[in-house]
């Protein structure tokens, strides 16, 4: 599990912000001219290493990790093209179903079939752009310091004056973005970073930055030695005004024991705002797995302003439910979002380990592969899902909390129409529930009640084998025609609780 530890240089001098400004135009240079030669079909990439450190000056180990970089950046965009293309695939493929089904119904909405081919008709669009690169095996031109920053530069002011100010910031701006990084990857026979090296001074941290010039000595040594510039870091920590104490992670003893195993770690430097900015990603190890199966497992289901938790006994039945969530999600910015996305991911962890239960989370795959309204995206626009599940999977590993991962497909409706009536809780509670023992007790069919069997029996025929083979279709269609029959009451699915007993004994 990577940890990214931030920190600042302080006390950076003019000539050391001179000589930083150099090194990371020197990198920035062997990063686009890497790039470009490797999409041009270059294959020798030792040579092309060895170019960029003699057209730079810089030690070899900076073009590695330059033309590194750019390969990883190629890969990325190739599989980006195909990750659209299945998903947009997808999303076509459904719109062309909903459709099918508006057309061949027996009162047609004509105002829906418009919408509905107007919204494939742009999804074929997205389709149609994955698709033509896809297959000829490109990708979109790449900006390096940002399209958005680019098209700035062709904004322009009605004042002489302030449009000069205006393009010395953007320049300013342009120059940071694309020309104000440095970075280094850690090698562990060299006991850490030898070109990125971190310290301990006596009262703070050193970063010891490697130079494009040479240490004096024999030019033609086979491994010279390049100068080196010391600076003093400073690591983020939260201290206490009252007290003093330490709050949160005790990321400089997680940087001390990276220190002193000698395990490799990767630096990268950025200037953001005439600041330098420090990120150093260390590998942290797993803590022991401190939960046990016989507990139980606690389901998660994410909704869109709140987690609903239930823990899951082993006889499959609900223990205990809890709801964690804050309304402060949708107000603040979002950097105070990523605070309380992290509290919300320890009190969820917290919960499960204090009964000794594993916990059990919605699949991060199927985040995207969701082909919802507008107005359903407004809601939940705020609340970013990838970011909760994976906030509680790091803090589970950290807790020892074993951790599971599950399809979510029908789990709302399951839990509407057997848990809810059941035991009188919310769907969303309802929901976790299946999803507790889906992913705990690895139960892969929820059968359905009896009564609920024989009213869908007497009107609509029942397929054992199909049922027995897939039951999420019967789901589905007892979910339809629970719309159906709720309709003619002028009611929606939320009042199935409400009007269960009186339909289902019809």
């Amino acid at each position: 599990m990577k940890t990214t530890i931030f920190g600042v240089l302080l006390e950076v001098s003019s000539d050391q912000d001179t000589v930083l400004r150099r090194l990371m135009r020197k990198y920035g240079f062997m990063l686009r001219f890497a790039f470009q030669r490797l999409v041009g079909g270059l294959q020798n990439i030792g040579g092309l290493e060895r170019h960029c450190a003699s057209e730079t000056e810089l030690p070899l180990r900076y073009a590695k990790d330059a033309v590194q970089e750019a390969q990883d950046l190629i890969r990325a965009r190739h599989q980006a093209m195909k990750d659209g293309l299945t998903l947009w695939t997808r999303r076509v493929k459904k719109t062309q179903e909903r459709l099918r089904s508006l057309k061949t119904s027996s009162r047609p909405n004509a105002r829906r079939v418009a919408g509905q081919e107007r919204k494939l008709a742009a999804q074929q669009i997205h389709q149609a752009f994955y698709q033509l690169h896809v297959e000829a095996g490109t990708f979109p031109p790449v900006v390096f310091g940002t399209k958005k920053r680019w098209l700035d530069r062709f904004k322009t002011l009605g004042d002489p004056l302030a449009e000069q100010a205006r393009q010395k910031a953007w320049r300013e701006a342009w120059e940071e973005s694309r020309n104000g990084r440095l970075s280094a990857r850690g090698d562990r026979t060299k006991r850490g970073n030898p070109l990125l090296r971190v310290s301990e001074g006596v009262d703070h941290w050193i970063l010891e930055i490697s130079l494009d010039c040479r240490k004096p000595g024999n030019p033609d040594a086979k491994v010279p030695r390049y100068e080196k510039l010391a600076i003093p870091l400073y690591i983020a920590r939260k201290v206490s005004k009252k007290t003093g104490q330490r709050h949160g992670r005790d990321y400089e003893g997680l940087l001390r024991r990276v220190l002193a195993s000698g395990d490799p770690y990767q630096v990268e430097i950025l200037r953001r705002k005439g600041r330098y900015q420090v990120r150093i990603t260390v590998e942290e190890s797993p803590a022991p797995v401190q939960t046990s199966a016989g507990n139980g497992w606690v389901g998660v289901d994410t909704n869109s302003n709140f987690l609903a938790l239930c823990h899951v006994l082993p006889d499959g039945n609900p223990q205990a439910f809890a709801t964690m969530g804050d309304p402060r999600l949708y107000d603040v910015r979002s950097t105070q979002r990523d605070a309380l996305v992290g509290h919300l991911a320890v009190d969820t962890v917290q919960w499960a380990k204090a009964r000794g239960a594993g916990l059990v989370v919605e699949d991060l795959r199927f985040i995207h592969d969701r082909d919802v309204s507008a107005k359903f995206n407004r809601v939940t626009h705020q609340f970013n899902y990838r970011a909760v599940l994976t906030a509680i999977e790091r803090e589970a590993l950290r807790e020892g909390v074993e951790i599971r991962h599950v399809h979510p497909a029908y789990t709302s409706i399951i839990g509407r129409f057997k848990y809810q009536p059941q035991y009188g809780i919310s769907v969303h509670h309802a929901a976790a529930l299946v999803i507790g023992r889906r992913g705990g007790l690895k139960i892969r069919r929820e059968n359905v009640p009896k009564r609920l069997r024989h009213w869908m029996q007497a009107r609509h025929p029942w397929h054992d084998e199909a049922y027995r083979k897939n039951d999420w279709s019967t789901w589905a269609r007892i979910k339809r025609m629970a719309i159906q029959t709720l309709a003619t009451q002028h009611q929606y699915l939320d009042g199935w609780l409400t009007y269960r007993k009186t339909l289902l004994s019809e």
